[in-house]
């Protein structure tokens, strides 16, 4: 597949940069910031730099893509942000502009969806009382960036998934379409990339919400 990556010297960013090419895809890394991504995958990636939320600056980044993947996520959980939202509504436009039938797979936040799968405490206290409160700020900004991906005329995804650990990644992970995953509060950036990834290529999973944990 031929891949864009958004969000790329981030976390997950990275590892789904570096996973796509073992498994010899074509990766595109969109980064502010060439040097922040690991010196491994400079020589082995498309490298551009472009600001994401000037969709002009990112069309061809998407053009002819098989899946334009964004992890992109805010790191401080204390202050208002509109970093998903802004970066997902850019990355639609440049999909819409150049005629895109790539999938568009964003990576999202469990914590904003209470409900089935969840065990009855997650699901009316923990995630509706204590996350929403604790985390509103990065709830508001991944559920309008998935509004934004629902209304689009898009193929897309959502991979949802709850705290992410920089602990080794086991190979496997638990993941449920459309529901959460029982007791997902947690899996390892590794896992999560390799979730992303083979959401991207499974067709089965365009215009559903795929939910992962460990």
């Amino acid at each position: 597949m031929k891949i864009t990556v958004f969000g790329a010297t981030g976390g997950t960013g990275v590892e789904v940069v570096r996973q796509a090419l073992d498994a010899g895809h074509g990766v595109t890394a969109v980064v502010r910031d060439t040097s922040r991504l690991p010196a491994e995958l400079r020589t082995r990636a498309e490298i551009v730099e472009a600001n994401v939320m000037d969709p002009d600056a990112v069309e061809e980044t998407v053009k002819g893509r098989d899946a334009v993947i964004s992890t992109i996520g805010t790191r401080d959980l204390r202050s208002p942000t509109s970093v998903c939202t802004d970066s997902t509504r850019s990355i639609i436009a440049a999909l819409r502009a150049t005629s895109g039938s790539g999938r568009l797979v964003i990576a999202s936040n469990s914590a904003m969806a209470p409900g089935r799968g969840d065990d009855p405490f997650t699901r009316y206290l923990v995630k509706p009382v204590i996350l929403a409160r604790l985390l509103r700020h990065m709830i508001n900004d991944m559920r309008q960036a998935e509004q934004l991906v629902r209304a689009s005329d898009l193929a897309w995804t959502i991979v949802r998934a709850g705290r992410l650990t920089d602990r080794p990644g086991k190979g496997t992970y638990r993941s449920m379409v459309d529901r959460n995953v029982l007791g997902g509060f947690q899996i390892t950036r590794t896992n999560f990339a390799t979730a992303i990834l083979d959401a991207s290529s499974d067709p089965a999973s365009a215009g559903h919400v795929v939910s992962v944990a460990n």
